[in-house]
Protein backbone atom coordinates (compact mmCIF):
# COMPACT_ATOMS: atom_id res chain seq x y z
CA UNK A 1 0.00 0.00 0.00
CA UNK A 2 1.80 3.99 -1.13
CA UNK A 3 2.24 5.71 1.91
CA UNK A 4 -0.66 8.42 0.34
CA UNK A 5 -2.77 5.45 1.26
CA UNK A 6 -2.11 5.20 4.58
CA UNK A 7 -2.64 8.54 5.55
CA UNK A 8 -5.44 11.02 5.10
CA UNK A 9 -8.59 11.78 6.87
CA UNK A 10 -10.10 8.78 6.66
CA UNK A 11 -7.09 6.19 7.82
CA UNK A 12 -6.29 8.75 10.81
CA UNK A 13 -10.07 8.41 12.00
CA UNK A 14 -9.62 5.11 11.75
CA UNK A 15 -6.52 4.77 13.61
CA UNK A 16 -8.06 7.13 16.27
CA UNK A 17 -11.03 4.81 16.84
CA UNK A 18 -9.32 2.40 17.07
CA UNK A 19 -6.81 4.18 19.77
CA UNK A 20 -9.96 4.95 21.83
CA UNK A 21 -11.11 1.27 21.62
CA UNK A 22 -7.91 0.62 23.05
CA UNK A 23 -7.68 3.34 26.37
CA UNK A 24 -11.33 1.39 26.90
CA UNK A 25 -10.36 -1.79 26.68
CA UNK A 26 -13.19 -2.20 24.49
CA UNK A 27 -13.47 -4.24 20.78
CA UNK A 28 -13.88 -1.25 17.95
CA UNK A 29 -17.42 -0.05 16.88
CA UNK A 30 -19.05 2.42 15.38
CA UNK A 31 -19.07 5.25 18.11
CA UNK A 32 -15.33 4.44 18.50
CA UNK A 33 -14.92 5.74 15.09
CA UNK A 34 -17.62 8.75 15.85
CA UNK A 35 -14.82 9.51 17.98
CA UNK A 36 -12.40 9.64 15.47
CA UNK A 37 -13.72 11.36 12.89
CA UNK A 38 -14.83 14.37 15.40
CA UNK A 39 -11.59 14.69 16.33
CA UNK A 40 -10.11 15.40 13.18
CA UNK A 41 -10.12 17.74 10.65
CA UNK A 42 -11.94 19.21 8.22
CA UNK A 43 -15.59 19.34 6.77
CA UNK A 44 -16.76 15.90 8.93
CA UNK A 45 -15.43 16.87 11.95
CA UNK A 46 -17.03 20.70 11.70
CA UNK A 47 -19.94 18.33 11.43
CA UNK A 48 -19.55 16.69 14.67
CA UNK A 49 -18.55 19.91 16.35
CA UNK A 50 -21.39 20.23 19.13
CA UNK A 51 -20.27 23.92 20.10
CA UNK A 52 -21.18 24.33 23.91
CA UNK A 53 -22.52 20.82 24.22
CA UNK A 54 -20.70 17.76 25.42
CA UNK A 55 -17.69 16.58 23.49
CA UNK A 56 -18.27 13.28 21.77
CA UNK A 57 -15.64 11.87 23.60
CA UNK A 58 -16.92 12.49 26.93
CA UNK A 59 -20.03 11.43 25.57
CA UNK A 60 -19.11 7.91 24.08
CA UNK A 61 -16.06 6.88 27.44
CA UNK A 62 -18.82 8.34 29.97
CA UNK A 63 -21.11 5.07 29.93
CA UNK A 64 -18.10 2.52 29.37
CA UNK A 65 -19.77 -0.57 31.09
CA UNK A 66 -23.38 0.88 29.89
CA UNK A 67 -23.45 -1.34 26.97
CA UNK A 68 -22.69 -4.62 25.44
CA UNK A 69 -20.31 -4.14 21.72
CA UNK A 70 -21.12 -7.42 21.29
CA UNK A 71 -24.98 -7.32 21.54
CA UNK A 72 -26.91 -6.50 17.90
CA UNK A 73 -26.91 -2.89 18.09
CA UNK A 74 -22.67 -2.96 17.91
CA UNK A 75 -22.85 -1.60 21.83
CA UNK A 76 -19.55 0.03 23.79
CA UNK A 77 -18.46 -2.31 26.14
CA UNK A 78 -18.58 -6.48 25.00
CA UNK A 79 -15.15 -8.12 23.95
CA UNK A 80 -12.09 -6.76 25.36
CA UNK A 81 -8.78 -5.94 23.96
CA UNK A 82 -9.40 -3.12 21.05
CA UNK A 83 -10.25 -6.16 18.52
CA UNK A 84 -12.58 -5.81 15.27
CA UNK A 85 -16.06 -5.24 15.93
CA UNK A 86 -18.68 -6.67 12.93
CA UNK A 87 -20.05 -3.43 13.16
CA UNK A 88 -16.96 -1.14 13.00
CA UNK A 89 -16.00 -3.50 9.49
CA UNK A 90 -19.29 -2.89 8.30
CA UNK A 91 -19.02 0.77 8.39
CA UNK A 92 -15.77 0.85 6.84
CA UNK A 93 -17.01 -1.41 4.17
CA UNK A 94 -19.57 1.12 3.17
CA UNK A 95 -17.55 3.83 3.18
CA UNK A 96 -14.84 2.96 0.83
CA UNK A 97 -17.90 1.09 -1.25
CA UNK A 98 -19.62 4.49 -1.29
CA UNK A 99 -16.00 6.01 -2.25
CA UNK A 100 -15.53 3.64 -4.87
CA UNK A 101 -19.13 4.53 -6.60
CA UNK A 102 -18.34 8.42 -6.61
CA UNK A 103 -14.87 7.96 -8.04
CA UNK A 104 -13.69 9.36 -4.96
CA UNK A 105 -10.90 8.66 -2.08
CA UNK A 106 -12.60 7.64 0.53
CA UNK A 107 -12.49 10.17 2.97
CA UNK A 108 -13.54 11.33 7.06
CA UNK A 109 -17.07 12.52 5.25
CA UNK A 110 -17.74 9.01 3.76
CA UNK A 111 -16.99 7.26 6.70
CA UNK A 112 -19.50 9.40 8.59
CA UNK A 113 -22.40 9.09 6.39
CA UNK A 114 -21.72 5.22 6.71
CA UNK A 115 -22.25 5.92 10.59
CA UNK A 116 -25.08 7.58 10.67
CA UNK A 117 -26.80 5.52 7.71
CA UNK A 118 -26.11 2.78 9.34
CA UNK A 119 -27.72 4.31 12.95
CA UNK A 120 -26.10 2.02 15.13
CA UNK A 121 -27.99 2.91 18.79
CA UNK A 122 -24.39 3.39 20.65
CA UNK A 123 -24.16 6.39 17.66
CA UNK A 124 -27.55 7.70 17.65
CA UNK A 125 -27.46 8.44 21.29
CA UNK A 126 -23.61 9.66 20.96
CA UNK A 127 -25.19 12.33 19.07
CA UNK A 128 -27.88 13.32 20.72
CA UNK A 129 -26.14 13.45 24.30
CA UNK A 130 -23.72 15.60 22.55
CA UNK A 131 -26.63 18.09 21.39
CA UNK A 132 -26.65 17.40 17.57
CA UNK A 133 -28.95 16.13 14.92
CA UNK A 134 -28.14 13.09 12.74
CA UNK A 135 -30.29 14.78 9.93
CA UNK A 136 -28.29 18.10 9.91
CA UNK A 137 -25.06 16.10 10.38
CA UNK A 138 -25.30 13.71 7.75
CA UNK A 139 -26.26 16.91 5.17
CA UNK A 140 -23.24 18.50 6.11
CA UNK A 141 -21.20 15.36 5.25
CA UNK A 142 -22.96 14.54 2.34
CA UNK A 143 -22.92 18.51 1.01
CA UNK A 144 -18.89 18.25 1.31
CA UNK A 145 -18.35 15.51 -0.51
CA UNK A 146 -20.49 17.14 -3.54
CA UNK A 147 -24.15 15.22 -2.54
CA UNK A 148 -26.16 17.43 -1.08
CA UNK A 149 -29.21 15.20 -1.67
CA UNK A 150 -27.54 12.08 -1.17
CA UNK A 151 -30.07 9.12 -0.83
CA UNK A 152 -29.60 6.37 1.95
CA UNK A 153 -26.42 4.31 1.14
CA UNK A 154 -26.41 0.67 0.97
CA UNK A 155 -24.79 -1.34 3.67
CA UNK A 156 -22.68 -4.29 3.35
CA UNK A 157 -23.87 -7.58 4.76
CA UNK A 158 -22.71 -7.97 8.41
CA UNK A 159 -20.19 -10.88 9.64
CA UNK A 160 -22.06 -14.16 9.82
CA UNK A 161 -23.80 -14.10 13.59
CA UNK A 162 -21.20 -16.44 15.65
CA UNK A 163 -18.54 -14.61 13.98
CA UNK A 164 -15.63 -12.04 15.27
CA UNK A 165 -17.99 -10.20 17.85
CA UNK A 166 -21.35 -10.69 16.69
CA UNK A 167 -23.23 -13.00 18.71
CA UNK A 168 -24.53 -16.97 17.42
CA UNK A 169 -28.49 -16.99 16.18
CA UNK A 170 -30.37 -18.01 19.32
CA UNK A 171 -30.86 -21.87 19.21
CA UNK A 172 -34.63 -21.62 18.31
CA UNK A 173 -33.95 -20.23 15.55
CA UNK A 174 -31.54 -22.74 14.11
CA UNK A 175 -32.43 -24.91 11.33
CA UNK A 176 -34.53 -27.94 13.03
CA UNK A 177 -32.62 -30.62 10.64
CA UNK A 178 -29.08 -29.92 11.15
CA UNK A 179 -29.82 -28.96 15.39
CA UNK A 180 -31.30 -32.38 15.68
CA UNK A 181 -28.49 -34.08 13.70
CA UNK A 182 -25.91 -32.27 15.98
CA UNK A 183 -28.20 -33.29 19.34
CA UNK A 184 -27.84 -36.50 18.16
CA UNK A 185 -24.08 -36.51 18.48
CA UNK A 186 -23.53 -34.70 21.37
CA UNK A 187 -25.96 -37.43 23.03
CA UNK A 188 -23.78 -39.91 21.61
CA UNK A 189 -20.63 -38.57 22.17
CA UNK A 190 -17.35 -41.18 22.98
CA UNK A 191 -16.58 -40.01 26.30
CA UNK A 192 -15.76 -42.90 27.91
CA UNK A 193 -12.58 -42.64 25.01
CA UNK A 194 -11.62 -39.94 26.51
CA UNK A 195 -8.32 -41.00 28.42
CA UNK A 196 -6.00 -38.01 27.76
CA UNK A 197 -6.29 -34.62 26.89
CA UNK A 198 -5.40 -35.19 23.15
CA UNK A 199 -8.22 -37.09 22.84
CA UNK A 200 -10.43 -34.46 24.36
CA UNK A 201 -9.16 -32.01 21.81
CA UNK A 202 -9.51 -34.54 19.30
CA UNK A 203 -13.33 -34.78 19.88
CA UNK A 204 -13.63 -30.93 20.10
CA UNK A 205 -11.86 -30.87 16.50
CA UNK A 206 -14.30 -33.53 14.63
CA UNK A 207 -16.87 -32.73 16.63
CA UNK A 208 -16.47 -28.67 14.64
CA UNK A 209 -15.98 -30.44 11.55
CA UNK A 210 -18.75 -32.33 11.73
CA UNK A 211 -21.08 -29.41 12.74
CA UNK A 212 -19.23 -27.84 9.21
CA UNK A 213 -20.24 -30.70 6.84
CA UNK A 214 -23.94 -30.46 8.02
CA UNK A 215 -24.48 -27.11 7.16
CA UNK A 216 -22.63 -27.99 3.46
CA UNK A 217 -25.58 -31.24 3.50
CA UNK A 218 -27.94 -28.91 4.26
CA UNK A 219 -27.07 -25.72 2.14
CA UNK A 220 -27.01 -23.45 5.14
CA UNK A 221 -26.17 -19.91 4.86
CA UNK A 222 -23.39 -18.33 6.70
CA UNK A 223 -25.58 -17.10 9.67
CA UNK A 224 -26.87 -20.71 10.04
CA UNK A 225 -23.24 -22.39 9.81
CA UNK A 226 -21.50 -20.17 12.15
CA UNK A 227 -24.32 -20.22 14.71
CA UNK A 228 -24.20 -24.02 14.86
CA UNK A 229 -20.73 -24.35 14.99
CA UNK A 230 -20.56 -22.21 18.09
CA UNK A 231 -23.62 -24.04 19.87
CA UNK A 232 -22.40 -27.40 19.15
CA UNK A 233 -18.89 -26.92 20.47
CA UNK A 234 -20.27 -25.30 23.31
CA UNK A 235 -22.19 -28.16 23.94
CA UNK A 236 -20.14 -30.33 23.46
CA UNK A 237 -17.41 -28.71 25.79
CA UNK A 238 -19.57 -28.41 28.55
CA UNK A 239 -20.88 -32.32 28.45
CA UNK A 240 -16.89 -33.10 28.10
CA UNK A 241 -16.19 -31.41 31.06
CA UNK A 242 -18.77 -32.79 32.75
CA UNK A 243 -17.95 -36.06 31.78
CA UNK A 244 -14.51 -35.73 32.25
CA UNK A 245 -13.69 -32.70 34.80
CA UNK A 246 -10.24 -34.71 35.36
CA UNK A 247 -8.68 -34.25 32.39
CA UNK A 248 -6.19 -31.22 32.79
CA UNK A 249 -6.56 -27.99 30.28
CA UNK A 250 -4.15 -28.44 27.30
CA UNK A 251 -2.08 -25.55 26.73
CA UNK A 252 -2.81 -22.46 24.02
CA UNK A 253 -1.01 -22.60 20.60
CA UNK A 254 0.81 -19.45 22.06
CA UNK A 255 1.97 -21.56 24.96
CA UNK A 256 3.43 -24.00 23.18
CA UNK A 257 5.52 -22.23 20.74
CA UNK A 258 7.00 -19.99 23.40
CA UNK A 259 7.84 -23.72 24.94
CA UNK A 260 9.25 -24.86 21.87
CA UNK A 261 11.80 -21.23 21.51
CA UNK A 262 12.60 -21.88 24.91
CA UNK A 263 13.79 -25.32 24.50
CA UNK A 264 15.51 -24.59 21.21
CA UNK A 265 17.28 -21.37 22.53
CA UNK A 266 18.56 -24.31 25.73
CA UNK A 267 19.61 -26.34 23.45
CA UNK A 268 21.99 -24.09 21.50
CA UNK A 269 23.05 -21.50 24.39
CA UNK A 270 26.16 -22.14 24.14
CA UNK A 271 26.23 -21.94 20.33
CA UNK A 272 23.75 -18.73 19.54
CA UNK A 273 25.45 -18.71 15.44
CA UNK A 274 24.15 -22.28 15.51
CA UNK A 275 21.02 -21.58 16.75
CA UNK A 276 20.43 -18.80 14.36
CA UNK A 277 21.39 -21.04 11.46
CA UNK A 278 18.87 -23.69 12.62
CA UNK A 279 15.80 -21.38 13.22
CA UNK A 280 16.59 -19.67 10.24
CA UNK A 281 16.03 -23.24 8.36
CA UNK A 282 13.49 -24.33 9.99
CA UNK A 283 10.90 -21.18 10.17
CA UNK A 284 7.36 -23.23 10.07
CA UNK A 285 8.83 -26.51 9.84
CA UNK A 286 6.99 -27.14 13.34
CA UNK A 287 3.77 -25.50 12.38
CA UNK A 288 3.72 -27.95 9.27
CA UNK A 289 4.80 -30.90 11.68
CA UNK A 290 1.66 -29.83 14.33
CA UNK A 291 -0.42 -29.82 11.76
CA UNK A 292 0.53 -33.66 10.29
CA UNK A 293 0.20 -34.50 14.48
CA UNK A 294 -3.07 -32.98 14.68
CA UNK A 295 -4.14 -34.43 11.72
CA UNK A 296 -2.79 -38.02 12.04
CA UNK A 297 -4.59 -37.44 15.78
CA UNK A 298 -8.11 -36.84 14.61
CA UNK A 299 -7.87 -39.89 12.33
CA UNK A 300 -6.79 -41.98 14.64
CA UNK A 301 -9.40 -40.68 17.22
CA UNK A 302 -11.96 -41.11 14.56
CA UNK A 303 -11.45 -44.76 13.98
CA UNK A 304 -11.30 -45.33 17.35
CA UNK A 305 -14.61 -43.83 18.16
CA UNK A 306 -16.61 -44.74 14.90
CA UNK A 307 -18.81 -47.03 16.60
CA UNK A 308 -20.15 -44.77 18.83
CA UNK A 309 -22.05 -42.97 16.32
CA UNK A 310 -23.64 -46.14 14.61
CA UNK A 311 -27.48 -45.07 14.05
CA UNK A 312 -27.08 -41.24 13.62
CA UNK A 313 -29.70 -39.64 11.54
CA UNK A 314 -29.59 -39.25 7.84
CA UNK A 315 -30.09 -35.85 6.71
Amino acid sequence: MAHDEMSGPYPEAIRRGFLLARELGQSCGPAHLLVGVAEGDGPAAAALDPGQGRSLRGVVTADTGAADAGAPGGGMAGSRHGGLGHRQMQAQGAALALAESRGERVGAEHLLIALLDQGTAPVLEALGRAGLDPATVRRAAATAIGAPGLPPIELPPPAPAGTMDRAPLPVAELDDRAWAALRWRQDHLPVGRLHRPSDREALLHLERNEAWRVADRLALDDDQRYSLISHHADEVGRRVERARPDLPQPPSPRDRAQARAVALARRHRRRPGRAVALRNLTVGWGTWFGNRRVGLRDRWFRLRTTGSYRGAPQL
